[in-house]
Order: C-alpha cells, then structure tokens, then sequence
C-alpha cells in the first residue's frame, strides 16, 4: 500500500502520562503531515485527558480494569470501522489485546531491538532501528513508515484558561513521581524553595491528588506558605498543562508532567537516578538534566551503561538520594 492511500490510522498507546505525551508530539507530525487524514487513539481513561486536546484525533478508552469483557466492549464499539494502518506504540500484553480488537491492513510495531512481551507477535510490520536513543525516538521509528522525521514541539494542544490568578513570573515545581522513591529529598526541594526565593521568583507545586502527594508537597514548604502558591490535587490534566506551559522553568523527577511541560514548550530540570535519562528525560532539556543513573547502574551491574540493555534501570530505593544539592544548585543558577 502506497502511504499516500493511508485515509484512516488507528494508535494505540494506553498509557503512561509521559508516553502518551511523546506519542501525542509524533502523532500530531503525522496530521499535519497529513492534514485530511483520520486519528482514531486507543487509550486508557486518565490519559485520554490529555488526547483529547490534540484537535480532529477521535479518543476511544480502555480502561484496564475491565479486563476481557471491556476487550469485548471496545470490539463491539469499533466493530465499524476498518483502519488502513495501526500504530502500535505500547510494547505491552494487555496493549497487543487491545490492538487486535482494530481492523487494519498494516499493523506496525517496534523493532525487535526495542519490542517486548511478544508484540511482534500482534503486527505485521517492524519499525526500523530508532536512530536515538530516547522513548520518543522509538515512537518516531514506528511513525517513519508515514514519512514523519520529527516530533512536533511544543505540540499545538487547545488548552483551557487558567482560572486562578497566577504570578507573571513563576517556576513550577513538581516534587513528586508515580512512585515515591523516585522523590527527591524535603531538603534538597527546600533548598530550592530558598533559593527561588531570595532571586524573587514565586513558586507554583504542583502534584496529583493522593494523600501521600499532598502531605509531601507539605512537608517541603513548611514554613513558607507565604511564598508558594499549593496546587497539588487542584488541578485537572488541561488545567494542569496551562499552567506548566505558563511557567519559567519546570523542576520535576522522572514523572508525567515533566514531559507535559516538554510537551507545551516549558524548558525542564530533571532530577534522575532509577532510569538513563537519555531514554526517558525530557525530550529537549537532556542538558538541563541532574543524574546519577550512570554511576548507580554501574554499581548495581557491574558493567557500563554501554553494555547494558537500553531499558535497565537502578532498582536501589535510596537512589534519588544520591543527588546532592550543590548539583541541582549549580544547574538552577545557570537557569534563574
């Protein structure tokens, strides 16, 4: 089949936040690409959040939670549509289900380099070697079979209006990850806090709605109530990326809005130990990035980074205490 011939594609990526927003930046490459073509996005219900604001993509969810009769359901609601091609961007079992719920004549997967859990099992077609070596790149493989080269960043998302008043000028800081030993520590945020402070800068935190989130958002403004303004748990996914994509710079660990903020053009300081943040860092702030993944995943496997698998990680619970403050200081003073 000729790619011009391609009138309807499906996609299907349920999640996580951070993926979804790389997958979102490759697939609206695509439709500007081909502006008359139609995007039909497989995913799960949080995420579906931020699909929805990529403009003409039609959002189908599948919530895991349903098991096989939510399988069924999605069968019976796409039972009408046949697909020229699919793109399957989640190498996992439960996504390579779901993907066999779509009619389509192409089904193209990761290379074998990069795929897992048999998914080259479920598609017709292999992507070529990703020519980088960050998740996103992965996706761009896959997307190549269209033509696409290039993400699209920051990616042009219908974004609702903040409703609260916010500084003109603020740094966001995002303390917490999906997991809490991938957190930073309370003094290393307090230093932080300290230091935007005594430069003028307000401070807006950020997080979702946990208890554990909110009690660490509190623990790390203590005393400084007056010069932070607290959204964590306050703001939905849209909501969310207006005011990450209104901030000076963004201060977040290895976690979903780190890549939403990549995602609206805010520049990003990383903070990572458990995973190589040149898979998984921020897509155009890798230079902005603090890490000791290189020396821990030595020390864990007793090999260099080069001779390991692209997705090994660090498996130690103290890791993310082994970024000192002076590192994130130092990277801080050469951005505010």
């Amino acid at each position: 089949m000729r790619q011009e011939n391609i009138q309807h594609l499906a996609i299907v990526r349920l999640s996580a936040l951070g993926d979804v927003c790389h997958a979102m930046a490759v697939v609206q490459s695509i439709m500007k690409q081909n502006p008359t073509m139609q995007v039909t996005w497989i995913t799960s219900p949080l995420e579906a959040n931020l699909v929805r604001l990529l403009k003409d993509v039609q959002v189908v969810e599948y919530d895991k939670k349903t098991g096989f009769p939510g399988l069924f359901s999605l069968r019976k609601q796409l039972k009408g549509y046949r697909f020229d091609m699919l793109l399957h961007l989640q190498w996992s079992l439960r996504a390579s289900f779901v993907s066999r719920m779509v009619k389509a004549k192409r089904r193209v997967g990761f290379a074998l380099s990069h795929s897992r859990e048999k998914q080259s099992w479920f598609v017709n077609e292999l992507a070529p070697e990703p020519k980088g070596e960050h998740v996103l790149d992965s996706f761009l493989s896959i997307a190549s079979v269209l033509g696409i080269k290039q993400p699209s960043l920051p990616c042009g998302l219908v974004l609702p209006e903040v409703s609260f008043d916010l500084p003109s000028r603020y740094v966001v800081l995002n303390p917490s990850a999906s997991k809490a030993d991938r957190n930073w520590t309370v003094e290393g945020y307090q230093a932080v806090l300290a230091y935007l402070s005594s430069k003028g800068m307000s401070v807006v935190i950020t997080g979702g709605p946990s208890l554990e989130e909110k009690s660490f958002a509190q623990q790390i403004i203590a005393e400084q109530t007056d010069s932070v303004i607290d959204l964590v748990g306050k703001t939905r996914l849209d909501v969310m990326l207006s005011v990450l994509k209104g901030a000076e710079l963004v201060i977040s660990p290895d976690t979903g809005p780190a890549h939403m903020a990549t995602l609206v053009g805010t520049p990003v300081l990383g903070l990572y130990a458990h995973s190589n943040p040149k898979r998984t860092g921020p897509y155009k702030d890798l230079d902005k990035v603090v890490s000791v993944y290189e020396e821990l995943v030595e020390k864990e496997y007793q090999k260099s980074v080069a001779e390991l698998p692209w997705s090994t990680r660090v498996h130690d619970q103290e890791a993310m205490q082994y970024i000192r403050i002076d590192q994130v200081m130092a990277v801080l003073k050469r951005l505010i």
